[in-house]
Protein backbone atom coordinates (compact mmCIF):
# COMPACT_ATOMS: atom_id res chain seq x y z
CA UNK A 1 0.00 0.00 0.00
CA UNK A 2 1.10 3.28 -0.64
CA UNK A 3 0.55 4.43 3.15
CA UNK A 4 3.06 2.08 3.78
CA UNK A 5 5.66 3.36 1.72
CA UNK A 6 5.19 6.85 2.89
CA UNK A 7 5.38 5.76 6.93
CA UNK A 8 8.86 3.70 6.15
CA UNK A 9 10.52 6.58 4.48
CA UNK A 10 9.26 9.19 7.02
CA UNK A 11 10.66 6.65 9.46
CA UNK A 12 14.06 7.76 8.45
CA UNK A 13 14.03 11.16 7.49
CA UNK A 14 13.18 14.55 9.32
CA UNK A 15 9.10 15.62 9.09
CA UNK A 16 8.38 18.81 7.48
CA UNK A 17 5.57 20.72 8.92
CA UNK A 18 3.47 23.32 6.94
CA UNK A 19 2.70 26.75 7.36
CA UNK A 20 -0.78 27.36 5.78
CA UNK A 21 -1.84 30.61 5.13
CA UNK A 22 -5.79 30.97 3.70
CA UNK A 23 -8.26 32.92 2.44
CA UNK A 24 -12.41 32.46 2.83
CA UNK A 25 -13.13 31.54 -0.52
CA UNK A 26 -16.66 31.90 -0.70
CA UNK A 27 -19.58 33.08 1.93
CA UNK A 28 -18.55 33.02 5.43
CA UNK A 29 -20.77 30.15 6.08
CA UNK A 30 -20.08 27.90 3.57
CA UNK A 31 -16.71 28.24 2.82
CA UNK A 32 -14.47 25.39 2.26
CA UNK A 33 -10.79 25.02 3.93
CA UNK A 34 -8.10 22.86 3.49
CA UNK A 35 -7.09 22.73 7.55
CA UNK A 36 -9.73 19.44 7.86
CA UNK A 37 -6.75 18.08 5.12
CA UNK A 38 -4.12 18.88 6.51
CA UNK A 39 -5.28 17.51 10.13
CA UNK A 40 -5.09 14.66 8.32
CA UNK A 41 -1.92 14.47 7.18
CA UNK A 42 -1.09 15.38 11.49
CA UNK A 43 -3.33 12.55 12.63
CA UNK A 44 -1.95 10.02 9.94
CA UNK A 45 1.51 8.03 10.70
CA UNK A 46 3.22 10.95 8.91
CA UNK A 47 2.30 12.88 11.67
CA UNK A 48 2.85 15.83 9.94
CA UNK A 49 2.39 19.03 12.22
CA UNK A 50 1.36 22.70 10.80
CA UNK A 51 0.24 26.20 11.27
CA UNK A 52 -3.68 27.41 9.65
CA UNK A 53 -4.30 30.82 9.35
CA UNK A 54 -6.96 32.84 8.06
CA UNK A 55 -6.12 36.01 5.80
CA UNK A 56 -8.57 38.48 4.46
CA UNK A 57 -6.43 41.31 4.47
CA UNK A 58 -2.89 42.45 3.26
CA UNK A 59 -1.99 43.34 6.55
CA UNK A 60 -2.42 40.01 7.95
CA UNK A 61 -0.49 38.59 5.05
CA UNK A 62 2.51 40.35 6.32
CA UNK A 63 2.04 39.65 9.53
CA UNK A 64 2.17 35.86 8.38
CA UNK A 65 4.95 35.75 6.52
CA UNK A 66 7.19 37.48 9.47
CA UNK A 67 6.31 34.58 11.78
CA UNK A 68 6.71 31.85 9.14
CA UNK A 69 10.41 33.39 8.22
CA UNK A 70 11.56 33.38 12.27
CA UNK A 71 13.93 30.45 13.06
CA UNK A 72 11.73 29.40 15.54
CA UNK A 73 8.96 28.51 12.52
CA UNK A 74 12.14 26.02 10.83
CA UNK A 75 10.13 22.99 11.52
CA UNK A 76 7.48 24.56 9.54
CA UNK A 77 9.31 24.35 6.09
CA UNK A 78 6.62 24.46 3.37
CA UNK A 79 4.64 27.42 2.83
CA UNK A 80 1.31 26.93 1.71
CA UNK A 81 -0.83 29.64 0.40
CA UNK A 82 -3.91 28.63 -0.26
CA UNK A 83 -5.63 31.79 -1.96
CA UNK A 84 -7.68 32.80 -5.25
CA UNK A 85 -5.41 33.45 -8.03
CA UNK A 86 -4.77 34.91 -11.42
CA UNK A 87 -1.39 34.67 -13.44
CA UNK A 88 1.28 36.30 -11.29
CA UNK A 89 -0.65 37.02 -8.23
CA UNK A 90 -2.55 35.92 -5.32
CA UNK A 91 -6.21 37.74 -4.15
CA UNK A 92 -7.79 36.45 -1.14
CA UNK A 93 -10.39 38.61 0.78
CA UNK A 94 -12.48 41.00 -0.56
CA UNK A 95 -11.71 41.08 -3.73
CA UNK A 96 -13.07 44.08 -5.28
CA UNK A 97 -10.22 46.02 -2.77
CA UNK A 98 -6.98 46.93 -4.63
CA UNK A 99 -5.23 45.63 -1.79
CA UNK A 100 -6.79 42.16 -2.09
CA UNK A 101 -4.20 41.48 -4.28
CA UNK A 102 -0.58 40.54 -4.18
CA UNK A 103 1.95 40.04 -6.96
CA UNK A 104 5.00 37.86 -7.30
CA UNK A 105 7.16 40.49 -7.13
CA UNK A 106 5.79 42.14 -3.80
CA UNK A 107 5.80 38.59 -2.57
CA UNK A 108 9.61 38.21 -3.64
CA UNK A 109 10.31 41.42 -1.71
CA UNK A 110 8.77 40.41 1.75
CA UNK A 111 10.36 36.91 1.28
CA UNK A 112 13.83 37.93 0.21
CA UNK A 113 16.97 35.75 1.41
CA UNK A 114 14.80 34.79 4.29
CA UNK A 115 13.35 30.94 2.58
CA UNK A 116 17.05 29.17 2.25
CA UNK A 117 15.84 25.20 3.05
CA UNK A 118 12.06 25.72 2.26
CA UNK A 119 9.31 25.51 -0.05
CA UNK A 120 6.60 27.48 -1.40
CA UNK A 121 3.19 26.05 -2.48
CA UNK A 122 0.65 28.29 -4.22
CA UNK A 123 -2.74 26.64 -4.01
CA UNK A 124 -3.73 29.09 -6.21
CA UNK A 125 -5.68 29.61 -9.63
CA UNK A 126 -3.38 30.50 -12.48
CA UNK A 127 -0.82 32.13 -10.20
CA UNK A 128 2.24 30.02 -11.68
CA UNK A 129 1.10 30.75 -15.49
CA UNK A 130 4.07 32.85 -15.98
CA UNK A 131 7.12 32.10 -17.28
CA UNK A 132 10.01 29.81 -15.79
CA UNK A 133 12.75 32.25 -16.24
CA UNK A 134 10.60 34.64 -13.49
CA UNK A 135 10.31 31.69 -11.44
CA UNK A 136 13.63 31.24 -11.51
CA UNK A 137 14.05 34.73 -10.55
CA UNK A 138 11.59 34.46 -7.50
CA UNK A 139 13.59 30.89 -6.28
CA UNK A 140 16.99 32.94 -6.74
CA UNK A 141 15.74 36.24 -4.45
CA UNK A 142 13.83 34.65 -1.86
CA UNK A 143 16.54 31.68 -1.55
CA UNK A 144 13.85 29.08 -1.67
CA UNK A 145 14.80 25.51 -2.53
CA UNK A 146 11.08 25.01 -4.65
CA UNK A 147 7.95 26.66 -5.38
CA UNK A 148 5.00 25.08 -6.77
CA UNK A 149 1.49 25.52 -7.69
CA UNK A 150 -1.18 25.94 -10.97
CA UNK A 151 -0.66 27.56 -14.30
CA UNK A 152 -4.26 27.78 -14.68
CA UNK A 153 -7.74 27.83 -12.93
CA UNK A 154 -8.31 24.64 -11.15
CA UNK A 155 -10.59 22.32 -9.51
CA UNK A 156 -10.53 22.90 -5.98
CA UNK A 157 -11.06 19.45 -4.72
CA UNK A 158 -9.03 18.01 -6.98
CA UNK A 159 -6.01 20.23 -5.97
CA UNK A 160 -6.12 19.99 -2.59
CA UNK A 161 -6.11 15.84 -3.17
CA UNK A 162 -2.94 16.76 -5.27
CA UNK A 163 -1.57 19.26 -2.86
CA UNK A 164 -2.05 16.30 0.14
CA UNK A 165 -0.25 14.10 -1.77
CA UNK A 166 2.45 16.64 -2.37
CA UNK A 167 3.19 17.24 0.88
CA UNK A 168 2.84 13.76 2.31
CA UNK A 169 5.96 13.17 -0.51
CA UNK A 170 7.84 15.74 0.46
CA UNK A 171 8.07 13.99 3.83
CA UNK A 172 9.90 11.09 2.00
CA UNK A 173 13.12 12.73 1.26
CA UNK A 174 15.84 15.16 2.17
CA UNK A 175 15.02 18.55 1.90
CA UNK A 176 17.45 19.45 -0.52
CA UNK A 177 17.23 20.09 -4.28
CA UNK A 178 18.14 16.46 -5.49
CA UNK A 179 15.44 15.76 -2.64
CA UNK A 180 12.93 17.62 -4.10
CA UNK A 181 13.71 16.16 -7.83
CA UNK A 182 12.59 12.72 -6.32
CA UNK A 183 9.69 14.61 -5.34
CA UNK A 184 8.54 15.34 -8.37
CA UNK A 185 9.49 12.37 -10.12
CA UNK A 186 7.33 10.74 -7.59
CA UNK A 187 4.87 12.66 -8.23
CA UNK A 188 4.75 12.43 -11.95
CA UNK A 189 4.70 8.72 -11.98
CA UNK A 190 2.01 8.55 -9.19
CA UNK A 191 -0.30 11.81 -9.97
CA UNK A 192 0.76 12.02 -13.77
CA UNK A 193 -2.66 12.38 -15.66
CA UNK A 194 -3.58 14.95 -12.88
CA UNK A 195 -0.89 17.37 -12.86
CA UNK A 196 -1.09 17.62 -16.66
CA UNK A 197 -4.82 18.14 -16.16
CA UNK A 198 -4.44 20.36 -13.24
CA UNK A 199 -1.24 22.13 -15.29
CA UNK A 200 0.96 22.00 -11.78
CA UNK A 201 4.30 22.44 -12.02
CA UNK A 202 7.40 22.45 -9.61
CA UNK A 203 10.54 24.84 -9.86
CA UNK A 204 13.38 23.87 -8.62
CA UNK A 205 16.50 25.67 -7.01
CA UNK A 206 19.74 25.42 -9.94
CA UNK A 207 22.82 24.11 -8.22
CA UNK A 208 25.30 26.80 -8.73
CA UNK A 209 28.66 25.81 -10.42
Amino acid sequence: MQLTDYTLAHARTKVRGIFCLETDWSEVRSSPSVEPMLALLKSSPLSVPFVHRNVVTLDALDYYLKKWTQRRHDDLPILYLAFHGIEGEVQFGDLRRRTARVSLDALEDSLRGKCQGRVIHFGCCQTLGVSQRRLRRFIDETGALAVSGYERDIDWVRSAALDFSLFASIQQNTMTVPGLRAVRRRMLLRHGREIRSLAFRMILRERRA
